[in-house]
């Protein structure tokens, strides 16, 4: 690292950045408790306009008027529209019957309302009677973790405590994909697909890889790029890439052939088949096995990296349709992963970071590990070796942070980080915990060594 390059900050500097970040920390609970304060009330308004509307005739627009009356009672005192606040009462009355624990950790600052948004979203697919567990369960997940690192966990939870399988609900959600235009002004229209996560995903990934690819050409000397001689480039592309996004997107759908038709014979394998994303998938090997279709034993889930759970049978096409497979081996009860191998030579000490770390490792970012790089925690320059032990994925925003500012971290053993900020706080960045956990089918507890025993004298089915 050339430390001529390092961004130093001057001891005033640090000592009012210490004081602005002290206030921050204190603020939090206090901002928590306000606001709490703000969603009970708001719930009250909800519980007099509920009262209220019981006395009135059986007409559905008569108790509807007491709902709007209410909301506007508040809107007038709180400068907003009566059907924001309407909005905002019923999400309060959401929050007050459903989640109290998620309300009371909200309230002593432990989280904050973006964590309590996310618990009440995710929460929205269980019945009522199932959302007290989550509620408590769901609350303690929030707690010390940024809220992008914790909603694909609250999104897992919700699945496991659901009392139908993903599957089941999967086949009947998938009955209601479709595609909407909607007019917008200035000769626009939004064209919007309702459609499985897995595709939607892909799709959006293989548009970010072509636009990616587009932008690295044009910056390119000598091809065209923003270097090239004026009088061979007289046309720059100047778009940005949500333009040459929308741009390639139009391309292949009004040019392409509709090859991706489950229907059409020919080589892949459907919809699924036409997939070139690099889309990362996390499978239990119970799914891959078909054993967890049956409700009675669903207790795992296909995870889409960065994204939501899939359904086991989406899990399993795609597994049957990769030329080549790795397996990930994890503790049998904390899920924790051990180390990884192949049937093939590959670069293992990559892979195992990658299964390990998942995404960057910097506090609370989410970018997937594939879209990262991996760095030396004590520069290699500087003696640091190339092993598992001082190596972590950072994208390419955090990579930089961590070479160019006075931004520091160290690894303390087994995946976990400490990071040092310039005022001197320290974070620290545990691997994430595993989304799925495999128990004994004895029910007993692991070897004392931690090691999981021997593995099974079968052949893993991949």
């Amino acid at each position: 690292m050339n430390t001529s390059c390092l961004i130093e900050f001057r001891e005033e500097d640090l000592a009012e950045l210490d004081e602005v970040a002290r206030y921050a920390e204190a603020m939090t609970p206090a901002l928590g408790a306000m606001e709490v304060g703000n969603v009970r009330n708001q719930a009250r308004a909800g519980a007099v306009a509920e009262r209220v509307a019981r006395r009135q005739p059986a007409s559905v627009r008569s108790q509807e008027m007491v709902y709007r009356s209410v909301a506007a009672e508040l809107a007038g005192v709180t400068f907003t529209t009566d059907r924001s606040m309407q909005a905002q009462i019923n999400q309060a009355m959401e929050w007050v019957e459903c989640y109290p624990a998620t309300l009371t950790a909200w309230e002593a600052g432990r989280i904050t309302r973006a964590h309590a948004t996310a618990v009440l979203r995710c929460g929205t697919v269980l019945p009522r009677d199932a959302r007290a567990e989550f509620d408590a369960r769901a609350a303690e997940l929030c707690v010390g973790q940024a809220v992008g690192r914790v909603k694909d966990r609250l999104d897992h939870l919700a699945q496991e405590l659901h009392p139908r399988t993903l599957a089941e609900r999967h086949a009947k959600a998938r009955e209601e994909r479709r595609v909407s235009v909607t007019p917008l002004p200035d000769g626009m229209s939004e064209l919007v697909a309702t459609l499985p996560t897995l595709l939607a995903e892909g799709i959006s990934d293989r548009l970010n890889e072509q636009a990616s690819s587009i932008i690295d050409a044009r910056n390119t000397p000598g091809d065209g790029g923003a270097d090239a001689d004026a009088d061979t480039d007289s046309t720059p592309d100047c778009r940005t890439r949500d333009q040459i996004r929308a741009d390639i997107f139009c391309d292949m759908l009004l040019t392409a052939s509709p090859l991706a038709d489950p229907t059409i014979d020919g080589d892949g394998n459907g919809t699924l088949g036409m997939i070139r994303a690099k889309v990362q998938v996390v499978v239990p090997a119970l799914t891959l096995l078909g054993r967890d279709d049956d409700p009675a034993n669903d207790t795992t889930t296909a995870d889409l990296v960065g994204s939501a759970p899939i359904d086991p049978a989406t899990a399993r096409a795609l597994a049957g349709a990769v030329a080549s497979w790795e397996r990930m081996v994890v503790h049998p009860v904390s899920g924790q992963v051990l180390f990884t191998d192949s049937y093939r030579r590959t670069t293992s000490m990559a892979r195992f970071l990658k299964a390990r770390d998942r995404h960057c490792r910097f506090p609370g970012c989410r970018r997937p590990a594939i879209r990262c790089e991996l760095d030396h925690t004590l520069d290699f320059a500087l003696g640091g070796p190339t092993d598992i032990r001082n190596l972590c994925h950072l994208c390419q925003r955090h990579h930089s942070m961590k070479q160019f500012t006075s931004w520091g971290v160290r690894q303390l053993g087994g995946g976990v980080l400490e990071w040092t900020s310039p005022t001197g706080r320290v974070y620290i960045d545990h691997p994430p915990a595993p989304l799925v956990r495999f128990m004994p089918s004895g029910g007993g507890a692991p070897p004392p060594d931690g090691s999981g025993g021997a593995p099974p004298p079968d052949p893993a089915p991949f």
